[in-house]
């Protein structure tokens, strides 16, 4: 493999594009200081994959995009093209010629291109991987890299071997297998604490879960029988609820028509009432009115006598006039005092009337009704309160039996638990004092790893922000490539599929694959035309075999092939000599006529692309063969040229010359040969648009690989100093959790044994004060339910005043709401007798004005008078008689009304009497019911509360039971159950959980002391393996340097040792040399051009041992001396034909030996332009 060109394009100060031939041998590139030669090595750098700025001398990867000069404006991109020759395929590439192009753009975006095509990154690196070559390899050698070598360390210059040998993917496997031992021994010894603290669990809650278990299935027998009993009593309340239901809507029904009935009468009778108020107002506004006319009659006729005496003398009438109009003034002032009087009668009794509306309204707020409802919820919640009670006089009752019983258990039981009880007293001392210890510990340990926790917190959100990017960008990315993948594959197969010629007849593909040896050998068909997809079957079709006609340039060819595949009975092929061949076509008349009928497209020879030299041969085998749609039509056509002409259709049927026809579908129709070459192309398209995207996709993926490279190398520091003090709190957690444990179960067993001592010691003395207790318990039991049967009896009794009161709050009501009817009628009279005092006032004002009317006209003739006398006494004696025959009626009428009154006045207290009654019976029968309901919701209660059920779900698939015998069992399973005693249900789990959790950890255990085996034999494998490689590249190294320094020195001796050879994981290299005329001596001693001559010596060690196609070496002689130089250049020369060496120097024994050279230079200020030189004038100026 060769270095052939670099093509550089606006990176950094080649502004210029500017192309590079490298030649085999030396080729040395010369300027002066700044003028850009250290450019092109990097610029190789670059395009080889160079991934750091700073390396590139750079901020930022776009500072190497060429910035502008004072005559230049800056260019927006950078590229660079390298060129390798891969005859000898020294790369993983089918290749012989491998170019690569990598772009930058002033925005941020890059690509890189693999012969044309655009690939990633990683695609770059790994087809340099292990060539040694690359941005990072021996390959590429500057003078820093030198100067590293002498003033690096023994243990840092070990680097250098390490690199050379390869060793290093083995060193990160071992540090994976470090970590990953760290972590199968911490969680080996978790896994062996926590079966430390299991073991002494599991025993004791054995016992404790059968015990357990005997009071489980007792307990469900006794659940089981107690759900039938409360089914059974509750299908017995259920009945009696309706019972009473029924009874109390039978009484709500009869209170209801008889309050109907009590309202109807009350306000007849208040209707009755009304009326008569309104009678007796009438009756006394008559007798007024008659009084009134009685006097008016007596004053016409006293006026008639005074008529006839005023005619006998005018003088005294005259008077008499005068004295009248005196007394009529008076009686006017008389009436306006009446009127006054009235209004205040009136006024007082409105204020009457509101008062008494005030205290109905107050009242009917104030109605007992209220305070009968709450004395019937009070009554509800004593009654529920009786319940409970008499369940927990019950329960005593129970109690006191169970004492008897255990009593005659307790003895027995006491010296052995006394004993044992002391004894876990001083290991529950014991083990307090441990815990107590540990605790001190973890509370330090817990408060550093809280803090450092918090910030390992910070760092993780932020990479877990990065993560969930990354990870959608890759997944995008993988699929993206997995789709290159399928594309690349089946791309790949097809060329396969072309290249070895398969489908193709015997004798053609051994003719295409030995093509080689005939001149003039053009191709098949096949391979020469191309086809639109939608017209390849039929083309197909229409060639048939002459598909795999192979084209040759003259007969010659075809003849020396035709012998070729005689002699070796290769088979046969149909050749076409392009010297021969003519085309064919139809007639114009023909292809016009055609032209114009339905279902013609075209003359198969123009629907296929070939290369101009081919033409005559598809018109030979096409010219004459027309492509219509279908076979209808291809009949129509066939007919109509009387079947003179070939026709095929787009889904391969033939109309063939003379009437015949072929037709039909293969199995396999779409895998024909220019199906295939079709696909083909189309896959090469497809490929390349994929693989862009790909590039795309996978620079953002490494741009964000980048970022949370930091972000994971900062989070991972943190969280190895939080795995660090988590695996000391852990520790010491597990030390507190498992002392803990054992305490919490002593504690346990120390509780359980005390409380049977307790149970079990001074037997009589517990016995009589527990039985004391109970006593106390059933008497308080015993006082409460006589206590809440008192409260119960006297809200009874409270309700039945309560019911009193409200029956005469409705009767108060009601007499209130007479007295107002009553008040409103007597106020209606008053506003009668008010009445009758205006119109006395309007009467004796008109008489007033009578009189003075008869003083006018006393001179007047007296005869008118009398006769105006008369007529108006003839009026007031006709009212006067309709108002007397008004005022009997009247009279009559309140008689009838008083009588009605009276009578109804009996129905209503008579009602009022049955309403209480019956009220009586339906709060008795509402506080059954209540009562019942009570019952009903207890039972129910326990059923859901105790069993999750519903009555339904408990009843469903009971029969009938005998309910004495079910209590009677229910009671032998209690005595039962207080046998078992305290147990611990909890047991049952726990003693599963504990045991499966054991015989995990059990299994845990081997599984991790096999895991820690077999991570110790790997690691010690891979010791192994690093240990060899990096001994026997060493050894080769140290036995090349030995020959070279030599070479380099013109003599002298040079050695590698290892500083600690015992320890090859381990060991340092160190460089001893003795230079012609000089002691043995450390490196470090030499003078500065010795030290990099044998620097030199040492990286052209490396160069023998991993030899390298190429090498660039960038100013590497420039602290040697001429004769040093000289040897330099004579040692290039002496190992150039294995390896191309081009080298940036400004010395003149390296440009001396070189075969090329290349100047550089800037004749523009800050643009490097590649110059040629002219050796001889360039040395003989330097």
């Amino acid at each position: 493999m060769k270095l052939k060109t670099l093509e550089i394009s606006g990176f950094k100060s080649f502004a210029n594009r500017t192309k590079i031939d490298f030649m085999p041998g030396i080729t040395g590139v010369v300027g002066p200081n700044g003028s850009g030669k250290s450019n092109i090595i990097e610029a190789i750098r670059w395009v080889m994959g160079e991934t750091s700025a700073k390396g590139l001398r750079g901020d930022k990867m776009v500072d190497v995009i060429f910035g502008g000069t004072d005559l230049r404006a800056p260019l927006n991109r950078a590229e660079v093209i390298i060129t390798f020759d891969n005859t000898d395929h020294y790369l993983n590439s089918d290749f012989n010629e491998i170019q690569i192009a990598r772009t930058l753009y002033r925005n941020g975006e890059s690509k890189y291109q693999l012969n044309g095509k655009v690939v990633r990154l990683r695609d770059i690196h790994e087809l340099f991987m292990d060539s040694g070559l690359g941005r990072e390899s021996f390959s590429i050698i500057s003078q820093g890299r030198v100067e590293r070598i002498f003033s690096a360390k023994p243990e840092e210059r070990r680097s250098i071997i390490e690199d050379v040998a390869g060793v290093f993917k083995y060193k990160q496997s071992k540090e994976k297998a470090e970590k990953e031992l760290t972590t199968t021994v911490g969680n080996l010894q978790r896994v062996q604490d926590i079966l430390y603290e299991l073991e002494g669990r599991v025993e004791p809650l054995a016992e404790q879960a059968a015990r357990a278990q005997d009071y489980v299935n007792a307990k469900n027998e006794y659940d089981r029988l107690d759900q039938m009993r409360l089914v059974v009593e509750l299908t017995d309340a259920y009945s009696q609820q309706a019972t009473v239901s029924q009874q109390v809507q039978m009484a709500e029904a009869a209170s209801q028509r008889e309050n109907a009935q009590l309202a109807e009468q009350m306000q007849t009778l208040n209707h009755f009432k009304v009326e008569r108020a309104d009678l007796e107002n009438q009756r006394d506004h008559f007798n007024q009115k008659i009084l009134t006319l009685t006097q008016q009659v007596e004053r016409l006729t006293g006026e008639q006598k005074l008529a006839v005496e005023r005619a006998a003398n005018r003088s005294s009438v005259s008077q008499d006039l005068h004295q009248q109009m005196s007394r009529v003034n008076k009686r006017l002032a008389e009436l306006t005092s009446h009127r006054v009087a009235r209004q205040a009668e009136m006024t007082q009794a409105t204020e009457q009337l509101e008062t008494l509306q005030s205290e109905l309204t107050k009242q009917a707020e104030q109605h007992p009704r209220q305070k009968l409802t709450l004395n019937e919820e009070a009554i509800t919640d004593i009654r529920n309160q009786l319940v409970d009670a008499m369940q927990a006089l019950t329960s005593a009752k129970n109690e006191q039996a169970y004492l008897a019983k255990t009593y005659q258990q307790n003895d027995a039981a006491a010296n052995r638990l006394a004993i044992r009880l002391s004894s876990l007293n001083e290991k529950r001392v014991t083990q307090t004092a441990m815990i107590e210890e540990l605790t001190q510990k973890k509370t330090v340990i817990d408060d550093r790893l809280t803090m450092i926790q918090n910030e390992l917190l910070q760092q993780q959100a932020a990479g877990q922000t990065l993560t969930a990017q990354h990870k959608e960008a890759r997944t995008v990315w993988l699929d993206a490539l997995a789709n290159v993948e399928k594309v690349t594959s089946r791309l790949q197969a097809l060329q396969r599929v072309a290249n070895n010629y398969d489908g193709f007849y015997q004798g053609v593909k051994h003719l295409m694959n030995a093509k080689s040896q005939f001149a003039g050998i053009r191709g098949v068909v096949a391979e020469l035309i191309s086809v639109e997809q939608n017209y390849a079957l039929a083309i197909e079709t229409a060639l048939g075999g002459a598909l795999q006609q192979v084209v040759v340039d003259q007969e010659a060819t075809a003849q020396a092939a035709i012998k070729y595949l005689t002699q070796h009975r290769l088979g046969r092929v149909t050749f076409l000599p392009l010297s021969t061949i003519k085309a064919r076509q139809l007639p114009p008349t023909q292809l016009q006529q055609m032209q114009q009928l339905p279902g013609f497209i075209g003359v198969a020879s123009t629907l296929v692309t070939t290369e101009p030299a081919y033409t005559d041969i598809i018109s030979n085998l096409l010219g004459v063969t027309v492509i219509v749609d279908n076979l209808d039509h291809a009949v129509q056509i066939g007919q109509a040229m009387q079947h003179r002409v070939r026709l095929v259709t787009l889904d391969g049927q033939v109309m063939n010359a003379g009437g015949s026809m072929t037709g039909g579908a293969a199995r396999n129709s779409g895998n024909g040969l220019l199906s295939q070459q079709t696909e083909l192309e189309s896959l090469e398209k497809t490929l390349a648009a994929s693989k862009r995207s790909a590039t795309q996709l996978e620079a953002k993926v490494q741009d964000l690989d980048a970022q949370l490279t930091r972000a994971t190398e900062a989070y991972t520091t943190q969280q190895n100093l939080v795995v660090s003090v988590t695996s000391e709190a852990q520790q010491i957690a597990a030390d507190l959790s498992l002392a803990g444990n054992t305490l919490a179960q002593t504690e346990r067993e120390y509780e359980a044994l005390n409380y049977e001592l307790r149970q079990s010691t001074n037997g009589s003395e517990s016995h009589e004060a527990e039985v004391a207790d109970n006593a106390a318990t059933l008497a308080n039991a015993q006082v409460t339910v006589d206590q809440l049967q008192g409260q119960l009896n006297t809200l009874n009794d409270q309700r039945a005043v309560l019911i009193t009161h409200v029956n005469e709050a409705d009767n108060h009501l009601t007499e209130l709401k007479t007295q107002v009817a009553g008040l409103t009628a007597n106020r209606e009279a008053l506003q009668v007798r008010y009445q009758d005092v205006l119109e006395q006032i309007a009467s004796e004002e008109t008489r007033l004005a009578d009189l003075q009317s008869q003083l006018a006209s006393l001179n007047t003739n007296p005869s008118n008078v009398q006769a105006k006398l008369q007529q108006q006494l003839t009026a007031v004696e006709e009212e006067l008689t309709t108002a007397q025959t008004r005022l009997e009626v009247l009279q009559t009428q309140l008689t009838t009304m008083t009588e009605q009154i009276t009578v109804m006045e009996v129905q209503v207290t008579s009602a009022q009497a049955n309403q209480r009654e019956t009220l009586t019976s339906l709060n008795d029968l509402s506080a059954r019911q209540a009562e019942v309901r009570t019952q009903i919701q207890q039972m129910e209660r326990a059923l859901s509360e105790n069993y999750a059920l519903t009555y339904e779900a408990a009843q469903a698939g009971q029969t009938s039971v005998d309910l004495a015998a079910l209590r009677t069992q229910l009671k032998l399973l209690k005595l039962t159950l207080a046998d078992i005693g305290t147990v611990n249900l909890a047991a049952i789990d726990e003693y599963t959980e504990v045991k499966a959790r054991y015989d995990f950890l059990t299994q845990q255990q081997t599984d991790l002391l096999a895991a820690q085996a077999n991570l110790r034999e790997t690691m010690s494998e891979m010791d192994a393996e690093v240990e060899m490689r990096f001994k026997t590249t060493f050894d080769h190294i140290a036995t090349h340097f030995a020959t070279i320094f030599q070479k380099m020195f013109g003599g002298g001796q040079a050695v590698l040792e290892l500083t600690d050879p015992d320890h090859l994981l381990a060991t340092g290299v160190d460089i001893k040399a003795q230079p012609p005329g000089k002691k043995f001596q450390q490196m470090s001693l030499l003078s500065g051009g010795e030290k990099a001559l044998t620097a030199i010596s040492l990286l052209f060690a490396i160069l023998e041992v991993r030899p390298v196609p190429f090498a660039v070496l960038d100013e590497t002689e420039a602290a040697l001396d001429e004769a040093n130089v000289d040897r330099f250049a004579h040692y290039l020369h002496e190992v150039n034909d294995r390896t191309q060496f081009i080298v940036i120097t400004h010395r003149k024994g390296t440009m001396v030996n070189a075969d090329v050279l290349y100047g550089v230079t800037m004749q523009e200020p800050g643009v490097s332009t590649m110059v040629s030189v002219n050796l001889e004038n360039y040395v003989a100026t330097t």
